[in-house]
């Protein structure tokens, strides 16, 4: 996991964002997910698979955020993978983490029932009554699993043209028809994709998630951005830490101004989105003079090739490096 995606998943593993991003996008807005009823679970998962001859290979996969969501009717599980980049293999990474976090219930399941079974039998009390069945799956029939919400929260600048489900990663030949078929058999499996510089209905979002959000359709375009900016600053003059670390992330900034290591430290953001716009004019001006040079020196050359002059001499006369001017010769 690259840096930026770090900072993105500590600003939104913060439980009042968190609620806010899935309410937003699950419940369109409405407040059904509590921060308070929110609980941090352990990223990691792991299982242990057996080859054809016995032996066992351990896998482990680390969530970016997840959380236990219980309220008086509803246990759920959510978690969240950000990327900034297109994973065109992304309905499998998440159908793989899904999976992971399910087999790590049944096996907990399962250790806790055993247990109880040990206590039971210790105490002298009837022990339960299982099924080959329930032994084999190390599963009973009454057992029931925590259901997952994954969702990717994509933040890169570009739209996303990767799959959405496991559909868009088959390759299926034949007739129309052929095709229905097969699809009638195979599984699918679909993201939950957050595109959050190309989100609709931005309303649904509240606090900060809403201005951010907002603020990532903007980032190509510099004056935009700046007057977004200007336009709440009493947001932007008080940014957390986690909140600046995020920013810095979206907008691909390589650092803040006056940033220290103090996370309890207030960022002004209007002073450092005004610094990257005051260095984007500055190195446009530069760009700009220099193809200025480099637009009056291949015009020198082409004259002097008209004169049917050498390498060598175009070079001298103008005091410029040959190979600089082979490449001009080149280019005309």
């Amino acid at each position: 996991m690259g840096k930026a995606d770090v900072n993105v998943n500590i600003w939104l593993s913060e439980k009042n964002r968190f609620a806010n991003l899935f309410n937003g996008v699950i419940y369109g807005g409405e407040n059904v997910i509590l921060p308070e009823d929110l609980e941090e679970v352990n990223p990691v998962s792991s299982v242990n698979v057996k080859n054809r001859v016995g032996k066992t290979k351990s896998m482990k996969k680390y969530r970016d955020i997840i959380m236990r969501w219980k309220n008086q009717a509803t246990l759920v599980l959510l978690a969240n993978e950000a990327q900034d980049k297109i994973h065109y293999a992304m309905p499998h990474k998440v159908m793989l983490y899904d999976g992971m976090d399910y087999e790590t219930q049944i096996r907990n399941n399962w250790e806790q029932f055993t247990e109880g079974r040990r206590q039971a039998k210790k105490t002298g009390q009837p022990l339960e009554h299982l099924t080959a069945g329930e032994y084999l799956s190390r599963f009973r029939r009454t057992d029931r699993l925590t259901p997952i919400i994954s969702l990717v929260f994509y933040y890169g600048s570009e739209p996303w043209d990767g799959p959405v489900d496991l559909y868009d990663m088959f390759r299926l030949e034949g007739t129309e028809k052929e095709k229905a078929i097969l699809e009638k058999y195979l599984p699918n499996y679909r993201i939950n994709l957050v595109d959050a510089e190309r989100l609709e209905e931005i309303e649904r979002f509240s606090e900060d998630l809403q201005v951010i959000l907002t603020m990532l359709k903007y980032r190509k375009d510099k004056d935009g951005l700046r007057n977004y900016v200007n336009e709440n600053k009493k947001f932007f003059q008080k940014v957390d830490h986690e909140t600046s670390q995020a920013m810095k992330a979206f907008l691909n900034m390589k650092q803040i101004p006056g940033e220290t290591e103090n996370k309890e430290e207030i960022i002004n953001m209007c002073e450092a989105i005004q610094e990257m716009y005051d260095d984007g004019v500055r190195d446009g001006m530069k760009r700009g003079i220099q193809q200025g040079r480099d637009d009056l020196l291949k015009e020198k050359v082409k004259r002097k090739l008209q004169k049917q002059k050498s390498l060598e001499q175009i070079a001298d006369e103008l005091e410029e490096d040959v190979n600089v001017i082979r490449k001009i010769i080149k280019e005309v």
